[in-house]
């Protein structure tokens, strides 16, 4: 895989500071909420991992965060953002636990078995073809502990330019491969998940946003 700079790893974090106040933003740090348990796991957590916890339903013991992409591990420890630094300074006040993994989520980690109480991807599943996002479903089912919760956010109907697409695909930042909204609903209910929450976005200016839909899965284990 081909990293992505860490020019366009800051340019990502900055875009998405300044989007903060969007209703689409909105919508979906809206699903963090639902994010509860003493110790949580992100896949492909990017550069944003710090500032969701923010935004919990209630804050961690212990945060881990997973990214294939080396730079983005290298901005969360090593950034000197403003607002990362805030990000820093809340975990710190709550005396919550991090730690950063270089590696690939599709790759089981046995240390991860049994140990969260949460999981969450952004912007991660949805882009995954079929028969990888079954397996990724099932090292969650078996990293979550019991009556565990996962949490999918999701972006969809791509209305990013030829150039970008091929920018973020190359960086695995983005796929068109990923199933439809339902039929992903439909595979996380076959890896043994409870659905308990379901929503979707339409957004009005999907050309200028670069998105036609957000979409949440809560599910329980």
């Amino acid at each position: 895989m081909k990293q992505a700079p860490l020019k366009f790893v800051e340019r990502y974090y900055t875009d998405d500071l300044a989007e903060r106040n969007t209703p689409e933003t909105k919508f979906y740090l809206s699903w963090l909420k639902r994010i509860r348990g003493k110790t949580v796991l992100s896949l492909g957590c990017g550069p944003n991992l710090y500032d969701d916890v923010r935004f919990f339903g209630r804050k961690p013991r212990e945060i881990v965060g997973i990214d294939l992409n080396r730079n983005n591990i290298y901005f969360l420890k090593r950034s000197r953002h403003p607002e990362l630094l805030r990000s820093k300074q809340f975990l710190s006040r709550n005396k919550v636990k991090t730690r950063l993994v270089v590696g690939n989520i599709l790759k089981p980690r046995k240390e991860f078995v049994g140990k969260f109480d949460a999981i969450y991807a952004m912007g991660v599943v949805g882009m995954l073809e079929e028969r990888r996002l079954k397996n990724l479903l099932k090292l969650i089912h078996g990293y979550l502990r019991p009556n565990g919760i996962f949490l999918d956010v999701d972006w969809t109907d791509c209305q990013l330019s030829r150039e970008k697409y091929k920018e973020r695909q190359g960086y695995e930042w983005y796929s068109k491969e990923g199933p439809s909204i339902k039929r992903i609903g439909s595979l996380i209910k076959r890896a043994k998940f409870r659905i308990i929450e379901h929503g979707t976005y339409d957004v009005p200016n999907k050309k200028e946003y670069a998105w036609g839909k957000i979409y949440g899965y809560l599910a329980q284990k």
